[in-house]
């Protein structure tokens, strides 16, 4: 996995990083996209790598709490 892709979020120190609601079962792409600091273009590649799991709620593209808790976003 290649954690460069955590864009911004990655390079700040905790106190300085997005709070993450870790109740959250997922969040949208713009959502993630601000919480992580990466763009768009980034996101899908991310997708088409398979370093970033999506899932589809009806036809809208979500990234699973599970994700978050992989990356080290949250704790469990």
């Amino acid at each position: 996995m290649n954690n460069g892709w955590l864009g911004m979020a990655h390079t700040l120190k905790n106190d300085q990083r997005p709070r993450i609601a870790p109740d959250r079962l997922g969040w949208r792409l713009h959502e993630w996209m601000k919480l992580t600091g990466t763009s768009r273009p980034t996101l899908w590649r991310q997708v088409k790598l398979g370093d970033l799991k999506l899932v589809y709620v009806g036809h809208t593209p979500m990234v699973p709490r599970s994700e978050a808790i992989r990356l080290g976003l949250i704790d469990s």
